[in-house]
């Protein structure tokens, strides 16, 4: 394992020079809720409920908790990100060994599963959820599912009835924590129903059908029944609000049902960038058609029905090789809460993350038997592939690891959506290319015209570049797009003082005060004393 760590973090060295990118903001940055400068108790009270995302409170205190010990400097964001993918290689060995141990003939297969797990931790795929800070919610939550599948596994199969129960307590800790990161974590005890009815149905059936007790089955079924009806009321509490069908979603440009449709497409997508990961595929903003109808496009029909079939195919399998049915079967289900009518862009790349570790339970699984004639021609070929795959993350992160490489990638491969030219032109012009900048950002409010931030962004530019009618143009269009925007109210005051016109000034300055959010604090309370201090 340790050779296998060493040429993780190879990989992965060039992306721990990287910024905050894109949610970072949001969640981070803009937060003064996530940025400890002390530990107390009303500190972890505004980090719980005063957060962009306080469903996620595990994932949020560890984001604080850096903060606590280097401010904002991102390096060590990016190395704790970093040390939590390597735990979260630990914890899938750990599972696919305890799946050897337990459902394969085949003794041994040591080397497959460090193998299996080595194309995990290299995989260009999951640089988003590794070198991206944010996406630090998707790996802790990774690997808080895989202790739970593996303390589940371990007390499943314990002879003493004390130590049985303390391994299904880690689970629900488990659970509980994975849950914390990110509600992906709600798909563990799906999962777990899904091992028993691949790996013990026989048992269970077995155990139903020999009950003695005239009330024994009645009782059995009834207990399955409330079950069930427990999971389902729970899930519906769960997406209360946030299932969309007909409508169109919040800040999207499509409906429930049409995230749905494109939803097929989307899986083959990420399957082709399993297969050929090659940087130049690899966006952390896809431009992605969204699916009208089942032909529009064509193609929408066909990846439905790839998928129909993927699903027969594990079902097909489940008797007679669940441990093949069963890392298929998984992969499906741990798309599915993502896949769902919910209101969430249409392609991610770390949602691979948590689906990719079931589909490294294939290797170890279904290859054992080919190792005894083949094993050193099965452990070349993968070593192989691990070290192209490894070769292609130390790319990818080296794009990761200078901002403005990072931000023109996004831009040249999504040159049709706003947010990558919005972010383009916002981040390089602080970096004093200033022509790159407002090209950027001009071609993103062709995009989206009603856009205030991005006028407001544009009009910054024009204050650099000294042109300030083209700035005070923009300031208010900024404002006229979004009378709330505080950022525009206080630059075009600003701008408004440099030339001597107080009276505009005073007048934003006072719709500025009723609008300024949290981190704009400083500025609006020196606006409060501004106007204390020149009242007639």
């Amino acid at each position: 394992m340790v050779g296998i760590g060493i040429i993780t973090v190879l990989a992965y060295y060039p992306g721990m020079s990287a910024g905050f990118y894109f949610d970072d903001e949001v969640n981070l940055l803009w937060v003064d809720a996530m940025q400890w400068t002390e530990l107390n108790f009303e500190t972890l009270r505004k980090t719980l409920t005063e957060v962009t995302l306080p469903s996620r409170p595990v994932a949020n205190i560890s984001l604080a908790v850096n903060h606590l010990f280097s401010a904002l400097d991102a390096a060590p964001y990016h190395w704790t990100n970093l040390v939590i993918h390597l735990a979260a290689g630990l914890a899938l060995y750990w599972v696919i060994r305890l799946f050897q141990r337990y459902h394969v003939k085949e003794q041994g297969g040591e080397w497959l599963a460090l193998l299996a797990v080595l194309l995990f931790l290299v995989h260009p795929l999951n640089i988003q959820a590794v070198t991206y800070v944010v996406q630090r919610m998707t790996s802790m939550a990774t690997l808080f599912f895989l202790l739970g599948v593996g303390s589940y596994l371990v007390g499943r199969f314990h002879t003493i009835p004390s130590r049985r129960l303390a391994w299904f307590v880690l689970t629900a800790l488990s659970l509980v924590l994975s849950i914390g990161s990110k509600e992906i974590g709600h798909l563990l005890l799906p999962l777990l129903l899904l091992y028993e009815v691949c790996f013990h149905r026989t048992e269970w059936q077995t155990w139903y059908l020999t009950s003695t007790s005239a009330y024994g089955r009645p009782a059995m079924l009834a207990a399955a029944g409330v079950m069930v009806l427990l999971l389902v009321l729970f899930a519906s509490y769960l997406l209360d609000g946030r299932i969309y069908w007909l409508e169109t979603m919040p800040n999207r440009d499509f409906s429930g049902i049409e995230r749905v449709l494109t939803q097929g497409r989307v899986q083959f997508f990420y399957l082709s960038l399993l297969f050929w990961p090659s940087p130049s595929r690899l966006n952390i903003d896809h431009d992605f058609l969204v699916s009208r109808g089942l032909l529009d496009p064509a193609t929408t029909a066909f990846a439905l029905v790839g998928c129909l079939l993927f699903l027969v195919f594990a079902l097909r399998n489940l008797s007679a090789r669940p441990q093949l049915a069963f890392p298929l079967l998984a992969y499906l289900l741990l798309h599915s809460m993502e896949s769902a009518p919910i209101s969430l862009e249409i392609v991610f790349e770390h949602r691979m993350y948590l689906p990719m570790t079931m589909l490294a339970l294939l290797i170890p699984l279904n290859l054992g038997a080919f190792v005894k004639q083949h094993g050193k021609t099965i452990y070349a070929a993968i070593l192989i592939v691990a070290l192209l795959l490894a070769t292609a993350t130390y790319q990818r992160n080296q794009v990761w690891g200078d901002p403005a490489t990072f931000y023109r990638d996004t831009a040249h491969k999504s040159p049709n959506k706003f947010r990558p030219q919005y972010n383009l032109g916002t981040n390089l012009g602080p970096m004093g290319m200033l022509q790159e900048a407002r090209t950027a950002l001009e071609k993103a409010i062709q995009l989206k015209p009603d856009h205030s931030e991005a006028h407001n962004q544009l009009a910054n530019i024009f204050v650099i570049e000294k042109q300030y009618k083209a700035a005070e143009k923009y300031y208010r269009l900024a404002i006229e797009n979004d009378p709330k925007n505080a950022e525009a109210l206080f630059n075009l005051a600003a701008l408004f003082a440099s030339q001597h016109r107080y009276d505009e000034q005073r007048k934003l300055l006072e719709i500025f005060i009723l609008h300024a959010p949290p981190y704009l604090e400083t500025q609006r309370q020196w606006a409060i004393h501004y106007l204390e201090r020149s009242q007639p």
